[in-house]
């Protein structure tokens, strides 16, 4: 498998992911404010996971050019 191809699977994982938690942010499935807190936290990790894995195929793409 191409390093490009893992890195564009690994970021619709990502993406499906966070569709997931806020799924259940918004479906009412925080039975606590730390469920909130704990899946909030967990949203905000993947979308900084997400713009990493962006910035790094910019530079990557930047590089190959």
């Amino acid at each position: 498998m191409r390093l490009e191809n893992f890195f564009t699977y690994y970021k619709k994982e990502l993406i499906s992911r966070q569709k997931q938690v806020e799924e259940s942010i918004l479906g009412g499935l925080c039975k606590s404010w730390d469920d909130y807190r704990y899946l909030t936290g967990k949203l905000d990790a993947l979308k900084q996971e997400e713009q990493e894995l962006t910035d790094l195929l910019k530079k990557q793409e930047l590089e190959d050019d």
